[in-house]
């Protein structure tokens, strides 16, 4: 279960702007109301049976009286549903009551489930007319699918074209082992102050969900505040790229408000150039060879050759060469979004989707899985 949060440190650190309605009340004449429910928690999940024929949602949470709400919208853009729960019930007594809903996507959208993972935001309302308010977010999948090879390390989050960019500054660390990744977030609240959050969860295909718990100079002192903890969505697009959702609950006024802050992250070269250059040195290629799934042979590529601003070719010492694309909707420092490899007879080697630093994966022409991993010298 989240905790429930004075939407404060979070507020500062992702440029939120405006205070919790809690707060304004405090400053009014009239007496200020306890929310109804002092639990933020919403389980979305998808059912599990036949989910490519009939995909369906389960939403489980506590609503803030017994005035249960019904759908009220949904809507799907490419990979972005957006479910709207309303109350249209007045004069209900404050009592928080389970709920538990089932969306049917198929009857409501009359579509099947899309290819990539689902980014599920539910806002709810508790009155006919009161506008929606996000309560809980999700990025699930019916069944996951390829599992996401994302580097350890330190991660930043992308340049962004607003100058006043909330998350400049801030950092991200991962750490993969197995299934289970480890996320610290790094970076300074709106008074200068350091905060520090930490989590661990479980890496299902591409995306994962983790609970942090904040450490603050205060907090490492003194008494820990719950209030400062935040939640981290993770859904990874390869090896080097992730979209991160850092959030925090803050007291509605009759439920818990989620607020969010949407980041493009990716794992960064530690140099002035982000070109073919970070990718220059000696590589290991496994599975390339035709036949031989466990083969192995050395790569050292030299980045000399670059074919234009948007890509660029990395010569190899046996006459392969190594071609990257980039994104051209993305920023220049971001990687690339697809390279292929082909010999000195320029026949393709492999197709690689997924690109970091040291790793890319990808696939021969014969659909066998195919690394090429960065070998590191002692």
């Amino acid at each position: 279960m989240r905790p429930v949060s004075v939407f404060a440190r979070a507020v500062r650190l992702a440029g939120l702007a405006g205070g919790s309605i809690a707060s304004m009340a405090a400053l009014a004449s009239d007496p200020v109301l306890a929310p109804y429910s002092d639990s933020p928690e919403l389980r979305i999940e998808a059912l599990s049976d036949t989910p490519a024929i009939r995909p369906r949602l389960r939403l489980q949470g506590n609503w803030p009286t017994p005035c249960l709400p019904e759908i009220d919208e949904i809507q799907l853009e490419g990979n972005e549903l957006r479910i709207g729960l309303r109350s249209r019930k007045p004069l209900c007594a404050r009592a928080s009551v389970p709920f538990d809903i089932e969306v049917d996507l198929t009857a409501q959208l009359g579509r099947q489930w899309p290819a990539t993972p689902l980014r599920v935001s539910v806002v709810t309302a508790n009155d006919a007319t009161a506008p929606s308010q996000l309560r809980g977010f999700a990025v699930i999948t019916p069944q996951p699918g390829p599992r996401a090879v994302p580097s350890s390390g330190l991660w930043w989050p992308l340049p962004s074209d607003d100058a006043a960019n909330p998350m400049a500054g801030t950092g991200f660390s991962f750490e993969i082992q197995g299934n289970t990744i480890a996320a610290a977030v790094l970076g300074h609240t709106g008074n200068g102050d350091a905060i520090w959050y930490f989590g661990t969860g479980q890496l299902r295909g591409s995306t994962t969900e983790i609970d942090l718990v904040a450490a603050t100079r205060d907090g490492i002192a003194g008494e820990r505040r719950a209030s400062d903890d935040a939640v981290l969505t993770l859904e990874f697009d390869g090896n080097g790229r992730a979209t991160a959702w850092l959030g925090q609950y803050e007291r509605g006024e009759n439920q818990p408000v989620l607020r969010q802050q949407v980041i493009a992250l990716a794992h960064l070269p530690f140099a002035e150039r982000t070109d073919g250059a970070a990718w220059q040195g000696d590589w290991v290629l496994l599975g390339a060879t035709p036949g031989q799934p466990r083969s192995a042979r050395q790569l050292r590529l030299r980045a000399e050759t670059f074919l234009a601003v948007a890509n660029y070719a990395i010569n190899a010492d046996d006459g392969s060469i190594l071609r990257c694309e980039r994104d051209p909707t993305a920023p220049k420092v971001a990687p690339p979004r697809r390279c292929r490899l082909t010999d000195a007879q320029n026949t393709l080697v492999a197709e690689f989707d997924a690109i970091d630093i040291n790793r890319l994966d990808g696939f021969a022409p014969d659909g066998t899985p195919v690394q090429l991993i960065r070998a590191d010298r002692r």
